[in-house]
């Protein structure tokens, strides 16, 4: 069998992918007006953040190995320590893939929640989310990622993940994506 052949055959073979990342670290892209709520900062003034959670997703594709459906999944402590979310699916593409690397970029409607930060001592509401009971959310027609991955081996990488929240922040998480 050529090199082409078996290529050929292994992305006939994996179609989908599932991922599980320990999600992270959030750069804020300006000075917060309240970095004292936030008890996992790494500076003084709030510019990177501690979370603490994870992200599961799963991935179907649907051009060979190079286009794909991806439905996310994240649940970890936020900023300011409380309970937070996001549900996202969107497309998926391969941007380039060169030996063991690849950087694949998507796109998509995302929904973000958090527990209510006006229960938070000192916070005052600027209205950016919506309230619901004891929660906040906001919804994007436009959520995405970068993601890059490193093959370890045969089905299965190493992934890192980049979220731009333009304008506020920047998040990263990183896990294993293994394909089936």
């Amino acid at each position: 069998m050529s090199l082409q052949e078996a290529q050929a055959q292994e992305q006939i073979l994996y179609k989908n992918a599932f991922t599980v990342k320990f999600f992270g670290l959030s750069l804020h892209l300006k000075e917060s007006p309240y970095p004292e709520i936030f008890p996992h900062r790494l500076d003084n003034k709030g510019y990177l953040v501690l979370n603490l959670g994870g992200i599961v997703g799963y991935e179907r594709f649907v051009v060979r190995d190079v286009i794909s459906i991806r439905v996310e999944q994240g649940l970890y402590t936020d900023c300011a320590s409380v309970l937070a979310g996001f549900s996202h699916i969107g497309w998926r593409g391969l941007i380039f893939r060169k030996g063991r690397h690849s950087l694949n970029g998507g796109i998509g409607p995302t929904l973000v929640y958090r527990r209510d930060w006006n229960e938070i001592e000192g916070y005052e509401d600027d209205g950016y989310f919506n309230r619901s009971g004891r929660w906040q959310y906001k919804f994007y027609w436009y959520g995405g990622e970068l993601e890059y991955n490193y093959k370890l081996k045969e089905r299965l990488e190493f992934s890192a993940t980049l979220v731009p929240g333009i304008p506020e922040l920047v998040s990263f998480g990183v896990g294993i994506r293994k394909s089936f």
